[in-house]
Formats: structure tokens, C-alpha cells, sequence
């Protein structure tokens, strides 16, 4: 039989990578589970944050969300494994300011680059920090408390949980802003300066909004100020920094998501799509603010402006309080 010419065997070549391009081309986004690295321990906000999302979000995508939690070194350790991830769509995370900005700012030697090995995804929420004192001590204002401190010098401690985090920094800003004075105690977490606080160790703390609001609802702290734009329905009676008299000390906790440079942008832009959508669920919205969050549906666009800016704001809080890490 004689054979067909050497041109058909091209062409058919030909023929099949096409339809193969084609078919990898129209596969569906996604086809398996995908691993969303937390990092940060099992049980906190962030942490709580996600799984709140990524169980409406599975059920959008047709795919399950592994969550893949990596504490330590102030969200680096998280966020490295991330960065170092296959850039395809099955392996994203969590990026909040005190690990992207604040953490990653004050770090000496970042294994990743913050703005070449990461891609922004979608924004997820806000939250407030909250202002408490022990409720022995003598001051129910920031007022108060800037006064008592000048005229008792050396006698308030202040806890956050590290050299370089993102409440170091907050407190710094707040006494950078007023004149306190102030000695700083870094612990290796936020519970355990919390639990110094309520015994009367510590003398104040800026921590999470929504750890610290059942220890001010219990009585056990007294809180002063709420570091967001606007007072919270869960403590309407707590004024925020501005109404307290330091415009300038505000600080929103905030938690977005980012991947892996590399990702395809269809994929980014079908990533951030869904996530809005499951923020604008009614459901979704009150399990937030149930965890004292408010939900922050971005662009990717949006998202990208937001990490500049807040790495600009804090950078400068950073350099001009001399804040450096462990």
C-alpha cells in the first residue's frame, strides 16, 4: 500500500496539538481541591475568617478548600510557602498587615520579595484594634491615660505579641501621637499578654477587636478607644481614636488573599469574582460581623492599590519609630 505523503503526518501532528490546546484551553477552573495556607494557628480570626469564606466558596466552585494553617515568625513562614507554591490556581493564601506589611517590613532576612513573588487575589474583611487598659488602673479616657502616664513616669507597661508586629507598631503610632509613656513587653502571643492585662501585669494593650470586646463586655479590661473609622454596635459606648482626640493613631486589621506569581490572570480574575460574590452574601456578611469583622469586597485592581498604600503608611511608622523585629 503506498503511504500517505510526509505532509499529512505534519498536518495531522498538527491537528492534534491544536485540539489538545483546545481542550486544555476550555477545562473547567477548578478541577480539584484547592489548598488555601493560613498563616497563622487554627482558631483565631484570620483563621476563622477563611474558613467562613471558603465554605461558601466551595460550593460556588464545585471544589473543596483545604486549609493549611503555618504559623510562626509573624506570618513569614506562611507566607514563604506561598511564594515558593506552583503558580497555578490550586495552591493560594491568606496575606493580613501583620504579616505582608508589617511583619515582612521589619524582617531582616525575607525569604521571598513581598512585591515581585506575590500576585493580589481578592480583599476579605476589616477589623478594628481595641484600645483596653487594666481596670485598675485610674483612667477612663486616653486623655486620662496620657496624663497618668506623664505623671507617673515608668509606670505603664504595654504587651503586644512580638518585637515588629502589627500591634507593636499600632502602639508605637498611638504613643508617638500622644506623648504616653510607655514600656513595651513583647510576648510570643496576644492571649498571654491578654491574660497579664486582665491581672493587672500589663498596664495597657492594643490587640484584636474581637479577643479583647468579651473581656470589656466581662468588665475584666476597661477599653478607651477602638482604632477603626467608625464605633462598633458591640461596644456602641467605646469612642473611636479620632473621637478620642488622635485622628492620626487609626489602625483597620485587615485579611486579603494573594497566590503565587505566576497565576494565570483568568484564573485571578475568576478567584476574585467569587469571592466578592460569596462577601455579598447576607449569610457570609453576619458570620463576619458576628467575629467583629466587616466584610471588604475589592478589584484586583483595588486590592493592588491597597497592599501600596499600606505598605507606604506603615513603612514610615516603622522607620521613624526605629521598630525592629526579634
Amino acid at each position: 500500500m503506498r503511504k500517505p505523503p510526509l505532509f499529512w503526518h505534519v498536518a495531522l501532528c498538527a491537528i492534534l496539538c491544536i485540539a489538545t490546546a483546545v481542550q486544555a484551553a476550555g477545562a473547567e477552573y477548578p478541577e480539584k481541591p484547592i489548598r488555601w495556607i493560613v498563616p497563622s494557628a487554627a482558631g483565631g480570626v484570620s483563621d476563622a475568617t477563611v474558613r467562613v469564606v471558603t465554605a461558601e466558596l466551595a460550593k460556588r466552585l464545585g471544589q473543596a478548600f483545604v486549609i493549611d494553617n503555618r504559623p510562626g515568625a509573624t506570618g513569614i513562614i506562611g507566607l514563604d510557602a506561598i511564594a515558593k507554591s506552583k503558580p497555578d490556581g490550586y495552591t493560594i493564601g491568606s496575606a493580613a498587615l501583620s504579616s505582608i506589611v508589617t511583619g515582612s517590613l521589619v524582617a531582616k532576612n525575607l525569604p521571598y520579595n513581598t512585591s515581585r513573588d506575590f500576585l493580589p487575589i481578592a480583599m476579605l474583611s476589616t477589623q478594628p484594634n481595641l484600645l483596653g487598659v487594666a481596670s485598675s488602673l485610674p483612667v477612663k479616657s486616653v486623655k486620662e491615660l496620657v496624663a497618668y502616664s506623664q505623671s507617673h513616669p515608668n509606670a505603664i507597661f504595654y504587651g503586644s505579641n512580638g518585637n515588629g508586629s502589627s500591634l507593636h507598631v499600632a502602639t508605637e503610632l498611638f504613643r508617638a501621637s500622644t506623648g504616653l509613656r510607655a514600656t513595651h513587653v513583647p510576648y510570643k502571643s496576644t492571649p498571654a499578654a491578654e491574660m497579664d492585662l486582665i491581672a493587672g501585669q500589663l498596664q495597657m494593650l492594643i490587640d484584636n477587636f474581637g479577643t479583647m470586646a468579651p473581656n470589656v463586655q466581662s468588665g475584666r479590661v476597661r477599653a478607651l478607644a477602638i482604632t477603626g473609622p467608625k464605633r462598633s454596635p458591640l461596644l456602641p459606648d467605646v469612642p473611636t481614636m479620632a473621637e478620642a482626640g488622635v485622628p492620626g493613631a487609626e489602625m483597620v486589621a485587615w485579611t486579603g488573599v494573594v497566590g503565587p506569581s505566576g497565576i494565570p490572570a483568568n484564573i485571578i480574575q475568576k478567584l476574585n469574582s467569587e469571592i466578592n460574590a460569596v462577601l455579598a452574601d447576607p449569610k457570609v456578611v453576619k458570620q463576619l460581623r458576628d467575629l467583629a469583622s466587616d466584610p471588604a469586597p475589592m478589584s484586583v485592581g483595588q486590592f493592588d492599590q491597597f497592599l501600596k498604600m499600606e505598605t507606604a503608611r506603615w513603612s514610615a511608622v516603622i522607620r521613624n519609630n526605629n521598630i525592629t523585629a526579634d
